[in-house]
């Protein structure tokens, strides 16, 4: 065999490395699995635990430990170091509940239905808020968003995609979100936000061109579908080229099936050009870039508040706080 044909099927071999490795990470942004963690318990105190350090139990802010249906709420760092004589790293945190010694599932969503989440819904309001979940964790992603609205005296309503092809980068998200806009509408509200988490906030962006509304708060905001691919493929050290293959195959009719879409991603980027809007983001969010907010930012009636640590989603986790009142603060900019 020739030097050249060698050659020739090494590129092609390289070639369909490529178009496997594109594949695959446009599935993980279409349909990602379900990110899960435990925690390993070592002591407790009715207020505190130590627990093996992992990223995870390492990370600042508000958590859930769950087991066979016990449920123990974890608060601030107190130290991180060694534990005594075992040679392990061990990070000890606030807890609101003694928290067994033993393995634990690890949390971030807190709530499990929309009856868990503090505060009451008010049976009519002024303001109404449709939340819209992103891709991997359907509606109880938003959950954590809901009680700041309830202190606002606003009503809130949670849109399920998890039925739809691409859930919510399907056409048909968008198309709920209108509805329960309009439905809103017409019972008489005054006010009409879309808080959107990820892929959520994309389509409320779209929606928001079909159905004027008052506000978008966008949490983890999916601004651009291609900016996202590229930041996934740089975290995992693959190629950029793969990047480029995987936009095109997400974006592609034909090419969509090979990451077992039945149809490519309609729209890509933020469509949205007049919506009061509140971007809530992490710098440690590698699908959600930074130069892509920034621009975002750029226009007047933008504001983004920058988290430091969480990944994507987990703003609301890093600093509940700060979360909350960056939410109260741009409210008070559209209902005066």
């Amino acid at each position: 065999m020739t030097g050249g044909r060698i050659a020739t099927i090494g590129t092609a071999a390289g070639a369909v490395g490529t178009l496997g490795l594109g594949a695959f990470v446009a599935r993980r942004l279409l349909f990602p699995t379900p990110y899960t963690a435990t925690a390993t318990v070592r002591s407790a105190s009715a207020t505190e635990a130590e627990f093996v350090a992992t990223r995870d139990t390492r990370l600042p802010g508000t958590y859930r430990l769950t087991h066979d249906g016990r449920h123990v709420r974890v608060g601030e760092v107190l130290s991180a170091g060694t534990g005594t004589g075992t040679g392990t790293d061990t990070v000890r945190r606030r807890t609101d509940a003694l928290a067994p010694v033993g393995e634990w599932a690890w949390d971030a969503m807190l709530y499990d239905a929309e009856q868990d989440v503090p505060g009451e819904e008010p049976d009519a309001a002024d303001t109404h808020v449709v939340h819209v979940h992103g891709q991997s964790l359907g509606p109880r992603q938003v959950l954590r968003g809901l009680a700041v609205w309830r202190t606002l005296g606003a009503t809130s309503e949670v849109i399920d995609t998890t039925d739809l092809a691409l859930r919510s980068l399907d056409p048909a998200a968008v198309d709920r979100i209108v509805a329960a806009v309009r439905a809103a509408r017409a019972r008489g509200v005054s006010r009409v936000v879309l808080q959107g988490w990820s892929a959520g906030a994309l389509a409320c962006s779209v929606a928001a061109g079909r159905e004027p509304v008052d506000g978008i708060v966008g949490v983890s905001p999916l601004l651009d579908v291609r900016s996202a691919l590229r930041g996934a493929v740089g975290a995992a050290r693959l190629p950029r080229i793969v990047g480029t293959v995987a936009a095109r195959i997400a974006t592609t009719a034909v090419l969509s099936r090979l990451a077992g879409a039945p149809t490519p991603i309609g729209v890509t980027r933020w469509l949205d050009r007049s919506t009061p809007t509140l971007l809530l983001h992490s710098d440690a969010d590698v699908l959600v870039a930074s130069d892509d907010v920034a621009a975002l930012a750029r226009r007047q009636d933008v504001r983004a508040v920058a988290f430091r640590t969480a990944a994507h989603t987990l703003e609301w986790n890093e600093d509940p706080e700060r979360w909350d009142a960056a939410v109260r603060d741009f409210a008070a900019t559209i209902t005066r």
